[in-house]
């Protein structure tokens, strides 16, 4: 058995975004290692939910890689 600590976080995204570029964004954040989930509700679509091993990335490197992207984001706790 696997000993991983997943954590969930919410990232807010200032810019409007197409679901073309939603779905391009979370295939990104899909490559980082470490991330297990990501996906957000189309009511919702500035908040990404993202899942990921606490061993293998850390929040903070998840919302650099996004803004890295020229997008405006903050992580919102849970």
């Amino acid at each position: 058995m696997m000993d991983t600590r997943l954590n969930e976080v919410l990232v807010h995204i200032d810019e409007a975004l197409d679901e073309d570029s939603l779905h391009s964004l979370e295939e990104g954040i899909r490559r980082d290692a470490g991330v297990v989930s990501v996906g957000h509700n189309p009511e919702q679509s500035h908040m990404i939910m993202v899942v990921y091993d606490s061993e293998s990335t850390r929040a903070s490197s998840l919302l650099h890689s996004i803004q890295e992207q020229g997008l405006h984001a903050q992580l919102i706790g849970l």
